[in-house]
């Protein structure tokens, strides 16, 4: 199967299996609308296309990534019929079935992608293959945000991707991940994603963000400079 997108109708259809799964109905994959000339329209120089389950959101970008940039497309994140496509393609990472064969969609925004800039980062594919693109010379430092699963990005994905300025800002990301990433265990370190209430967690660190754009330009800074200027109750996640 060669990279496809979905046509206008296409991305209705999605839109009402997607609902169809909520009302708890059981829609088998590969879904049938993905190779339906009704719905779909070819990619020009898209490449074949291997349907795969992948156990993290790393291993489903660095799959995707080289097939993207290898198509006329590469660099066009707006093309909301390319990413709700391949959605339907690995609807099982993005959307698994549970026991009884039914599926939780969550927000369509999660499958289909929307012109609201809150929701981009929350798309569960175009979402970390931008972020795999804005550190793909160093990707141990955005691991923070690659190591969930496809279909359950979690509070660390949910809190950063918020704002865009944060995203989008690699040295926000490779801070937050030397401070809460465990390279041991390959998951973020136990207590670092707990009530903003308490020291040194993801949102004290996102709250504090916000109190140092006022002073500094985060922009402008890397991740040793802006770790160097978290107080002290950084000090048991900075190591």
């Amino acid at each position: 199967m060669r990279l496809s997108r979905f046509n206008r109708e296409g991305i209705k259809e999605f839109q009402f299996q997607l609902q169809k799964m909520r009302e708890g109905a059981v829609i088998k994959s590969p879904l049938g609308i993905i190779e339906d000339k009704n719905f779909v329209e070819s990619v020009e120089n898209g490449p074949e296309i291997i349907i795969k389950l992948f156990d993290s959101r790393h291993d489903m970008v660095a799959y995707l990534n080289p097939l993207l940039v290898e198509s006329s497309i590469n660099d066009d994140m707006n093309d909301a019929g390319l990413w709700a496509w391949l959605s339907a393609v690995f609807i099982d990472s993005v959307c698994p079935s549970d026991d009884n064969g039914k599926r939780k969609p969550k927000h369509d925004y999660r499958h289909i992608p929307t012109s609201d800039y809150r929701h981009f980062y929350r798309h569960l594919i175009r979402g970390p293959v931008r972020i795999y693109r804005l550190f793909d010379r160093n990707l141990e430092e955005s691991e923070i945000v690659l190591y969930q699963h496809p279909s359950v990005p979690g509070d660390f994905v949910e809190q950063l991707g918020a704002r865009q300025e944060r995203i989008t800002n690699p040295a926000i990301i490779a801070a937050a991940n030397h401070l809460y990433y465990d390279r041991n265990t390959k998951k973020h370190k136990r207590g670092a994603a707990a009530n903003w209430k308490k020291p040194g967690t993801l949102r004290r660190y996102l709250d504090l963000l916000d109190q140092l754009d006022l002073t500094y330009d985060l922009y402008s800074m890397n991740e040793d400079e802006i770790l160097k200027i978290l107080p002290s109750e950084f000090a048991p996640y900075r190591g």
